[in-house]
């Protein structure tokens, strides 16, 4: 069998129920602790030590969802890690990915922090982590728990990271797991710039920030970055300028209307990488066309 390479025959997928986390490196755990749990208002972050390898920071959103940082003692230019994806039996996520011509380890692996996984490497290199949880660990003991009225947002709608071959992650993320593409979009009418991509279980999305040139930790920082929705973006904003931000952080900016039609606003953590601020719907309550209303298909020719 040619390696990564997807079979005519199609086994049924198991349920990709949503987005788990992403992952980032990170310089400084206590800064991005401090800006998680100061400035965004997110209960204190659980912290891993592990002997022999690095420490590791999570910061909860919900019971399903969080932020994983992990300390970045070779201050690496490229601070996004990888995006995990919640299904419903980790076992068989393997074993159906194997039957799409995927490499995947032996076995799922079981964490101490309350999950089963494993990972695979999409079309592009990039790591995908698939995690299942489970009734024990870190994450079910502290279930319902951690979770301050103060947070700014309650869910991660989406992720979003630099892709350069939309085709690669078309068929990946499109053919192998079967994610539906659902806008793209661009700042003007002659490119597209990003192109968003729904789970085929959940309403969460991933967004492919499409790249055609080398970037620097600037850049890299805005393109790789994760999502907090919300009701109220300029409210979310104005509450936000009361509290203390950490050094090297870049605040809230002040709302703005997307290509896409919702409110907007950034937060950047120290290492650049961008939190962006989102409602929960449109302003004026409909969306903005897709600049290109026709998605690419890919049909695993």
């Amino acid at each position: 069998m040619e390696k990564n390479s997807p079979q005519l025959s199609r086994p049924q997928r198991p349920s990709i129920l949503g987005i788990a986390h992403i992952s980032l490196y990170t310089d400084d755990l206590q800064n991005a602790s401090d800006l998680f749990t100061d400035y965004l208002g997110f209960g204190k972050p659980y912290i891993v030590e592990r002997p022999g390898r690095p420490t590791m920071m999570f910061a909860k959103i919900n019971d399903r969802q969080y932020v994983e940082f992990v300390k970045d003692d070779e201050h690496r230019l490229v601070k996004y890690r990888h995006t995990a994806f919640e299904v419903d039996d980790c076992e068989a996520m393997r074993l159906y990915l194997q039957a799409m011509g995927i490499v995947v380890p032996e076995k799922v692996n079981e964490t101490d922090f309350g999950f089963k996984a494993f990972f695979v490497t999409d079309f592009n290199g990039n790591q995908v982590e698939f995690v299942e949880y489970i009734d024990r660990g870190i994450l079910a003991e502290h279930k319902g728990q951690d979770m301050p009225i103060t947070r700014i947002s309650d869910s991660m709608r989406h992720v979003g990271w630099v892709c350069k071959d939309s085709a690669k992650d078309i068929a990946f993320y499109g053919y192998i797991l079967g994610f539906t593409e659902f806008w793209r979009g661009g700042e003007d009418l002659s490119k597209i710039n990003w192109i968003k991509m729904r789970l085929p279980d959940s309403k969460d999305y991933v967004e492919l920030m499409l790249i055609d040139h080398e970037l620097n930790q600037q850049e890299l920082g805005l393109y790789n970055h994760l999502d907090l929705d919300m009701d109220d973006v300029a409210a979310t904003k104005q509450l936000l300028d009361t509290r203390k931000l950490p050094a090297g952080c870049k605040p809230a900016e002040p709302q703005s209307q997307g290509v896409c039609g919702y409110g907007l606003s950034n937060v950047y953590l120290m290492d650049q990488t961008r939190i962006e601020l989102m409602t929960k719907i449109a302003l004026g309550g409909k969306p903005s066309n897709s600049t290109y209303g026709v998605p690419l298909r890919y049909d695993g020719k």
